[in-house]
């Protein structure tokens, strides 16, 4: 069996509709990151193709499907989570394979990106999810050398830019199979919630949600608020791995798996 992703995503004032984006043969579309743009969701994102095995990252207007390839270096890349900040747009995608967690700054929307710097030395980044929060910069990432599955590391900065420090707690998060970050956070009634990958069955299975209880230099906590499951209605039943909402809209967006026989 072969796993074949495809995203779906909605507007909260109407969850009943379900619209699904389907990749071509041979692809697969993956970790979904919303961003406004001249008054219109655009989502950034993982495609994979199977004939070289390798994903880079593309670019599409949400509503009028229409992808093209933003980030494609000779390395993996996927997982592009972006920032607004001071005005401009940055993406910090996974890219373990280079060995480090490198902010690239948006010259021209959406197609032209500039490595900025390197966040992570010497890090083989997994799921870099990045927020401001509290007067700082915080990222929860995997080491994909120190089961990123089960750990998820900590770190903080007074800049975007940096310098990045470990949490004295880091890994901050040390939970068999349901550690691993799974899309951008967002607020529920003043809670920070945090979406993870939930492995307990199969990867890409399901996820687990997580709210910050304490997030300060000195300590973190934080709780399960609830598991989401894939619905066995859906053309992709199989699997939910990754979930993003646009902040203050009503738009969310999530990838999702079946199991197709191998040919």
């Amino acid at each position: 069996m072969q796993d074949r992703w495809a995203l779906a995503y909605q507007n909260t004032t109407q969850p009943e509709q379900i619209h699904w984006i389907h990749p071509p043969p041979g692809r697969f579309y993956a970790d979904p990151f919303l961003v406004e743009q001249a008054g219109q969701p655009w989502v950034l994102f993982e495609e994979y193709e199977g004939a070289t095995q390798k994903g880079h990252i593309s670019a599409s207007p949400l509503l009028d499907w229409n992808p093209q390839p933003i980030m494609q270096p000779h390395w993996h890349m996927s997982y592009p989570t972006v920032v607004q900040h001071d005005g401009e747009l940055f993406c910090i995608p996974e890219q373990h394979q280079a060995n480090n967690v490198t902010l690239y700054r948006c010259l021209e929307f959406p197609i032209r990106w500039q490595a900025e710097t390197i966040l992570l030395d010497g890090f083989a980044g997994v799921d870099p999810t990045v927020i401001w929060s509290d007067g700082s910069w915080w990222m929860w990432v995997g080491d994909q050398h120190r089961r990123a599955r089960d750990r998820c590391f900590l770190f903080h900065a007074p800049q975007l830019t940096g310098p990045w420090r470990e949490h004295r707690q880091s890994p901050a998060i040390q939970r068999t199979d349901l550690a691993r970050p799974g899309g951008q956070l967002w607020l529920h009634n003043g809670q920070l919630l945090r979406p993870v990958q939930n492995r307990t069955r199969t990867y890409g299975g399901a996820l687990a949600v997580y709210a910050i209880n304490r997030m300060t230099a000195e300590e973190y906590s934080e709780t399960e608020w609830s598991r989401w499951e894939p619905d066995p209605a859906w053309p992709y039943p199989d699997g939910l791995h990754h979930v993003c909402r646009l902040p203050r809209s009503n738009w969310v967006i999530w990838d999702a798996k079946r199991l197709v026989e191998e040919l």
